[in-house]
């Protein structure tokens, strides 16, 4: 019998039971993909991550991210997450108020994680590749439909796009559609099966609040998640969408925006979005943000007892 220390961490909040929570197990060296996707179903919140060591001389450790269903190529607040316990732990020599920096090994190429401190708790700085938006493929009736609103209800500033990542975003004209839309899963599958749509992120930038850039909605059944609490993967590229589209001021050579999440789960965070351009292009994202630990234990991976059906 195998026993692995495992925490249920909520991000992108520093109060517990809100934000977003994963699934971390700091030590999964000798886990298998298959104990690893096991235990992913096991938990049964959105994401797991599970910490090892790099593969490549370059790198200070490695990520891997599990849905209940399968293993995907980013996560945003279970790598939130998983620095949060790796600095609890004090491992890969996390200290207090010492900042350090990781190269990270990941399906999605070589990340670059920060770790500063605020208030003697982690503050957690993860860098994403930069996306690129094309238009949305096919007939925006069918999108409506999936999200389960009206083609009036979307923004008249900017067209639905998506991600070479398989993600769509889809901007509404205000912040009431976002609360009263009626996702109909099946077709968002359907979706996915023509397109390769991985995950839809419904958002708003009518939030009446000048400390709140937008509001987001993120549904992702083709990945086991139906609707994601605080989604930092979608966040991010919410920022390269603004600009892309020309909807803040492009004169400015660095972003700093805050997105909000949740809140219609009772699950309420935000993302930190940094974003910075250099000649006209965008040469850095980072979602930042903190997490608190609501569990700690173990979970048995073997147990060498017959089955009796």
């Amino acid at each position: 019998m195998s026993s692995i220390p495992i925490k249920q961490i909520d991000a992108f909040t520093r109060k517990p039971f809100a934000g977003n929570p994963a699934g971390v197990v700091t030590r999964a060296d000798q886990l298998s993909a298959t104990d690893m996707q096991r235990i992913a179903n096991e938990m049964a919140v959105s994401e797991t991550a599970f910490v090892l060591k790099p593969e490549s001389e370059s790198c200070d450790l490695r990520l891997r991210w599990f849905t209940p269903s399968r293993e995907v190529d980013l996560c945003g607040h279970a790598t939130i997450a998983a620095f949060h316990a790796l600095a609890e732990e004090g491992l890969y020599g996390l200290s207090v108020d010492e900042p350090q920096s990781f190269r990270v090994e990941t399906r999605s190429g070589i990340l670059t994680v920060d770790v500063e401190w605020k208030d003697m708790q982690p503050y957690i700085k993860m860098g994403l590749p930069v996306p690129k938006f094309f238009p949305f493929p096919d007939d925006y009736s069918l999108l409506c439909a999936a999200i389960g609103i009206s083609e009036i209800e979307l923004s008249k500033k900017v067209k639905p796009q998506i991600t070479q990542d398989g993600y769509c975003f889809i901007p509404l004209a205000s912040y009431e559609s976002l609360k009263t839309i009626e996702p109909n899963l099946m077709l968002m599958r359907k979706i996915n099966e023509r397109h390769d749509i991985t995950g839809f992120a419904v958002v708003t930038t009518d939030t009446g609040d000048y400390d709140i850039d937008w509001h987001m909605r993120f549904f992702a059944p083709t990945l086991g998640v139906q609707e994601d609490p605080v989604t930092g993967s979608a966040n991010g590229p919410m920022a390269v969408f603004l600009w892309h589209n020309n909807m803040v001021d492009r004169s400015k050579k660095f972003f700093s925006f805050k997105g909000y999440q949740g809140y219609l789960l009772n699950r309420p965070g935000h993302v930190t979005v940094n974003m910075a351009v250099k000649d006209g292009e965008v040469n850095l994202l980072q979602i930042a943000g903190q997490a608190v630990t609501v569990l700690e234990g173990s979970i048995r991976t073997h147990l060498n007892i017959s089955e009796k059906l």
